[in-house]
C-alpha cells in the first residue's frame, strides 16, 4: 500500500464532556462524500485502512473513528450504543459533513446501528458487514466456531465469568500482540485465511490490533459486556436505506445473525457473499463502497 495514510491524517477532536475522540480519515480528501465507519472488536480505526484505494477511487472520504477506549479515544464508564452518535456528529461538524454513509464491521455493527436510528435523516445509508446480532436471539449463535461459543455463553450465563474471560483474553492480546494471529488462524474459517495471510492485510490487522489496545483493555472489556446486553430495540429504530453483507462460509459471526439484523431492520437489503468468510469485506470492498453512490 504505497498511498497508505500516514499520521497526518488523523483528527483529534475533543467531545463537549472532554473526552477525546480520534479519527481517521482514507481515500479523498475533499469531504465532500463521507463515510462513518465503525470497527470491529476489538479493534481500531486502523482497520480502515484496507478501503484507501477504493475509497480513494470513488471519490469517498471514509472517516474511521475509534471507540472508547480503543486506540485514541478515551475510555468512559457506562457507555452505550448509541453514544457514538455524538462522536460522529462531532467529526461531522468538524469536516463540514452535513448528510454521510456509515459502515459498521463485525463487532461494530450494533454501534453503526444506534447511530443510524439516532441521526435519521443526516445519514444516507447503513451498511453492515459481517455483523453481529443480538446474541439473545433463539439460534444465534448457531454455526459460530466453539470458542467464541463458549466466551459468549460464559458471558451470558455469568457477568463475573464473562468479565474474567475477556479480561484474560484482552490482557494476554496486549502482552503478546503475536497470540493474535495465532487466534485467527485456530478459529478463523479457511476461507478467510489466505486472505489474513497477504502481507498487505497482515501488516494492517497486526497494526490495528496493537493500536487497539494501547491505553489498555477496559475499552475491550466494556464492549464485550455491551454486546451481550439486549439491544434488538435498536434495530427497530432504523429508517434509513440499509444493505447487509455476509458470507455463508463464516464461522466466526455465522450468517445467521445477518439474517437477525435483516428481519429486524425494515427494508433492508440482504447480499449474500457465496463461499465469503468473516474477513471477505477485504475482497468485496469495491461493490460494497459503491453501494455508497446515493451520497
Amino acid at each position: 500500500m504505497s498511498d497508505e495514510p500516514t499520521r497526518q491524517h488523523e483528527l483529534l477532536l475533543r467531545h463537549p464532556s472532554g473526552r477525546a475522540v480520534l479519527a481517521s480519515t482514507f481515500g479523498a480528501r475533499d469531504f465532500k462524500r463521507v463515510i462513518f465507519y465503525s470497527h470491529g472488536f476489538p479493534a481500531s480505526r486502523l482497520e480502515a485502512t484496507v478501503a484507501h484505494g477504493i475509497a480513494l477511487k470513488h471519490g469517498l472520504t471514509v472517516v474511521a473513528i475509534d471507540r472508547p477506549g480503543f486506540g485514541g479515544s478515551d475510555w468512559y464508564p457506562d457507555r452505550q450504543f448509541a453514544d457514538w452518535a455524538g462522536d460522529v456528529s462531532l467529526v461531522a461538524e468538524h469536516v463540514g459533513a452535513a448528510r454521510f454513509g456509515i459502515l459498521g464491521v463485525s463487532g461494530g455493527t450494533p454501534t453503526a446501528i444506534a447511530a443510524a436510528g439516532v441521526l435519521g435523516e443526516k445519514v444516507a445509508k447503513l451498511t453492515i458487514v459481517s455483523g453481529v446480532a443480538p446474541m439473545c436471539v433463539p439460534g444465534a449463535l448457531r454455526g459460530m466456531n466453539p470458542a467464541n461459543r463458549v466466551l459468549i455463553r460464559l458471558g451470558q450465563r455469568s457477568k463475573t465469568l464473562g468479565r474474567l474471560s475477556i479480561t484474560s483474553i484482552a490482557a494476554v492480546w496486549r502482552a503478546c500482540p503475536s497470540t493474535v494471529s495465532i487466534w485467527f488462524g485456530a478459529l478463523l474459517p479457511k476461507a478467510d485465511i489466505d486472505i489474513v495471510r497477504r502481507p498487505e492485510v497482515a501488516v494492517v490487522l497486526a497494526r490495528n490490533m496493537q493500536e487497539a489496545l494501547r491505553q489498555g483493555i477496559r475499552g475491550a472489556v466494556s464492549e464485550y459486556m455491551l454486546l451481550l446486553t439486549d439491544w434488538r430495540e435498536l434495530l427497530s429504530r432504523v429508517t434509513v436505506q440499509t444493505s447487509i453483507w455476509h458470507g455463508d462460509a463464516d464461522t466466526y459471526v455465522p450468517i445467521g445473525m445477518a439474517e437477525i439484523l435483516a428481519k429486524g431492520i425494515q427494508g433492508s437489503s440482504f447480499h449474500t457473499v457465496e463461499g465469503g468468510g468473516h474477513f471477505m469485506i477485504v475482497d468485496r470492498l469495491e461493490p460494497i463502497l459503491a453501494g455508497f453512490d446515493v451520497l
